[in-house]
């Protein structure tokens, strides 16, 4: 009898910060979500922590989010772990943006797949310079987008994340794609991608996917 997860999709989507990763994930759930997905956005879930809770560890992550440090995998997976179990997610299609940034988070997802009898993930690495991005965030304005903060992001990107990248590709589930294009750029070349790649289970377009 065949889990009724095993048809479900897991994308994880990295690149450096200001690569564009927030929006091609919004564009992965749009094509998704007439097939349920969950949307695990690392940040978004280190934020609302924040917000809940004002304790030790709550302070060390607003202070690592302030200078741009990388969080531990342990609190980041303590985030879509949290959501992946009360939010009923095991069913469904997966985004993860912004997670898997070290070793030992890929590793446990992988962990976490093979035990609900689930396909392993999927990652879509969106490859952009370090000077695009660093141009990019800049020109943003955000609060924690400062030329020091900004510079710490991109620094930790080719000692902890590139590694996950390559995990990826030697198992032979990377997708590559060029992130110095326009969102809609990009995002054509990981339909293109994920059509060639999966086939009739990747979903087709019920209308053209909003930026």
């Amino acid at each position: 009898m065949a889990h009724p997860a095993q048809d479900k999709l897991t994308f994880v989507v990295l690149g450096r910060s200001g690569s564009g990763k927030g929006t091609q994930a919004r564009l992965l759930i749009e094509r998704l979500k007439g097939a349920g997905v969950c949307h695990m956005e690392t940040g978004r879930f280190i934020r609302t922590l924040m917000i809940q809770y004002d304790n030790p560890s709550t302070h060390i992550a607003r202070e690592a989010m302030a200078h741009g440090r990388i969080h531990p995998s342990w609190f980041a997976a303590y985030g879509w772990l949290r959501e992946f179990i009360e939010g009923g997610c095991a069913a469904h299609h997966l985004v993860f943006d912004g997670a898997c940034r070290r070793m030992w988070e890929a590793k446990l997802l992988d962990e976490v797949m093979k035990w609900h009898q689930r396909s392993l993930p999927l990652c879509i690495y969106i490859d952009v310079s370090r000077r695009e991005a660093y141009r990019r965030l800049l020109s943003r304005g955000r609060a924690d987008d400062k030329p020091a903060t900004i510079k710490n992001r991109l620094d930790y990107f080719p000692r902890e994340v590139m590694p996950v990248v390559r995990y990826y590709q030697a198992a032979g589930r990377m997708i590559r794609v060029s992130g110095e294009f326009a969102p809609e750029g990009v995002w054509e070349q990981i339909d293109a991608a994920l059509h060639k790649r999966l086939g009739k289970a990747w979903p087709l377009p019920s209308k053209r996917p909003k930026k």
